[in-house]
């Protein structure tokens, strides 16, 4: 026995299946046991609630249809979220969608040999276990494009390290990454493709040694290639992520707006969730459908915290009509300044540095000292101008809180 372990529990109808399952599985330093139940998981759901924490369920080709689904749904909800790691045939949109709200982290082929899934039950069991590192994910989503999340994730990054914090920013867009340039003009030395190859070999050091420098902020740019982007695995996040939060307080991630099982993996590991909208229908009709998602995957109220980024306080649209729409409060308003922020985006200017006396710039410090639990400044005005000129040096926060 190995406390403090998950212990997994093993259903299938097979039991030649079981049986090879378990050859595979039962020693992995990963588990503090494994539980083997030959049936049905509609009929096991009961004994499955009561043998472990993680679930690898196996589907026949009869089985796998939504009402099977809805079976592992009431289990995964009577065991306070158990996570399920499904093996199945088939693979269609409706059956993932269906597959992803019932909690199933990861789907295997019927002919799935040990060795992948010895690998599939480390990294769900990885998320059962309490986190080593010290850094903080917070991830930026796009609830429809042209939001402003890059913008805002890579700005609130620079912030936090301007003002002295531990920080890093990291581009996981896949389709059209682009953060880099919202803070600078020059081109990536190297990308997150790079630091993807380490594979699970990957270390703080390594990883740093891939980023590019903006002033006091460590960047790992996106992928330009669209062919390196699909060679980016799960697992290959899973390494990054793991690097960076051995190295940095706060680790930013701009994930992008498409949700697939890499994106997934980063919203899995985020200590919070941020998803950036606008003011205008397109936009509420989009986070109603992410935030859906969301409670389909279990992500606590407390993890979604909506950005309203461009907010202007007499639009059309009041925060009060967008939190009752989308049923959730919204976290955070950044003023709209459109002169200083096309201003910072076309010169590849952090606001900071381009425009500190912008509306922008101050919610985004306001957002960085609520992030780090520092107070806000009571210095002199004279303090603050001499601070404004470059003159007066401010010292080194202390991080005191986790993320608010």
């Amino acid at each position: 026995m190995k406390p403090g372990l998950p212990r997994l529990c093993l259903i299938s109808p097979e039991r030649a299946r079981l049986e090879a399952w378990q050859a595979a599985l039962g020693r992995m330093a990963e588990l503090e046991s494994v539980v083997a139940l030959h049936g049905r998981p509609q009929t096991m759901a009961a004994r499955a609630a009561q043998a472990g924490e993680l679930l690898l369920a196996d589907i026949d080709a009869e089985d796998a249809s939504i009402s099977a689904l809805d079976a592992l749904a009431a289990l995964a909800a009577r065991a306070a979220g158990m996570p399920l790691i499904l093996v199945c045939t088939r693979q269609d949109a409706t059956f993932l969608l269906a597959a992803m709200r019932a909690g199933v982290r990861e789907i295997l082929p019927p002919g799935v040999d040990a060795e992948a899934l010895r690998a599939a039950v480390e990294r769900v069991a990885a998320g059962l276990r309490p986190p080593r590192a010290r850094g903080k994910v917070l991830a930026f989503v796009s609830c429809k494009g042209g939001s402003g999340a890059s913008f805002l994730a890579a700005n609130l990054a620079y912030a936090l390290a301007a003002q002295g914090h531990s920080a890093a920013l990291i581009d996981a867009n896949l389709q059209c990454g682009d953060a880099l340039l919202f803070l600078s003009d020059e081109p990536p030395v190297r990308t997150l493709a790079d630091a993807a190859r380490a594979g699970p070999r990957l270390d703080a050091s390594a990883l740093e040694a891939s980023m590019s420098a903006v002033g006091p902020l460590p960047v790992l740019a996106g992928v330009e290639d669209p062919a390196q982007a699909l060679e980016i695995l799960p697992e290959h996040l899973d390494a990054i992520l793991a690097a960076a939060k051995s190295r940095w307080d706060w680790v930013l991630v701009d994930v992008g707006r498409n949700l697939d099982a890499r994106s997934l993996r980063v919203l899995d590991v985020a200590d919070l969730i941020y998803p950036v909208l606008q003011t205008t229908l397109p936009f509420i009709r989009d986070a109603r459908r992410l935030l859906q998602v969301f409670r389909g995957l279990d992500y606590p109220l407390e993890k979604c915290r909506l950005v309203v980024n461009r907010h202007e306080r007499r639009g059309d649209i009041g925060i009060h009509e967008v939190e009752k729409t989308l049923g959730a409060p919204v976290a955070r308003l950044v003023p709209n300044h459109y002169a200083a922020v096309a201003a910072s985006v076309n010169g590849g200017i952090p606001m900071l540095r381009l425009a500190r006396t912008s509306p922008v710039s101050r919610a985004l410090l306001q957002w960085s000292r609520e992030c780090a639990g520092t107070p806000p400044s009571r210095a002199g005005w004279i303090h603050r101008v001499l601070s404004l000129a470059g003159i007066v040096m401010k010292g080194k926060p202390h991080v005191t809180e986790t993320p608010a």
